[in-house]
């Protein structure tokens, strides 16, 4: 199974994903995205209030370092 990398840029600085997560495709890749974005948003003790990470991104990326998807947090919370 394909391992995707979720990278976020903050501020223009990209911090790396190391460890990246095993999914079968860059939908699901996609999904998890929006997933996690949600449970920022209703885990603010946890991430922080949203003014903090709302301009962030995710630019997840493949094993072989290609950027397969840029996602907004902001978008990427309104998204189904």
């Amino acid at each position: 199974m394909p391992r995707y990398f979720f990278n976020v840029r903050r501020d223009g600085v990209l911090i790396p994903d190391h460890e990246g997560d095993e999914l079968p495709d860059v939908d699901a890749a996609r999904e998890l995205g929006v997933e996690t974005v949600r449970d920022m948003l209703r885990l603010p003790h946890v991430y922080g209030e949203m003014r903090e990470w709302q301009k962030d991104e995710f630019v997840i990326t493949d094993e072989e370092g290609a950027t397969v998807l840029v996602l907004p947090f902001l978008g990427g919370s309104d998204e189904d």
